[in-house]
């Protein structure tokens, strides 16, 4: 297991009852578990963007011939 550092966030009440639902329902087992799977979803997110942007740039620059 990788090391873990704690940080606090402030969230909204409706973030915090999304948190709680979802510990409640049992998906999982602790708001830290939830908010990795949140950054995990963020970060693939991101590469996705990233992605596109760097596949946007090589259209253009194909398109100057």
């Amino acid at each position: 297991m990788s090391a873990r550092r704690t940080v606090t966030v402030s969230i909204t009440p409706e973030q915090d009852a999304l948190l709680n639902t979802l510990l409640r329902s049992g998906r999982y087992r602790s708001i830290s578990e939830a908010m990795r799977a949140a950054l995990r979803l963020l970060e693939r997110d991101e590469a996705a963007a990233v992605a596109a942007i760097r596949a946007s740039g090589s259209q253009h620059e194909g398109g100057r011939a």
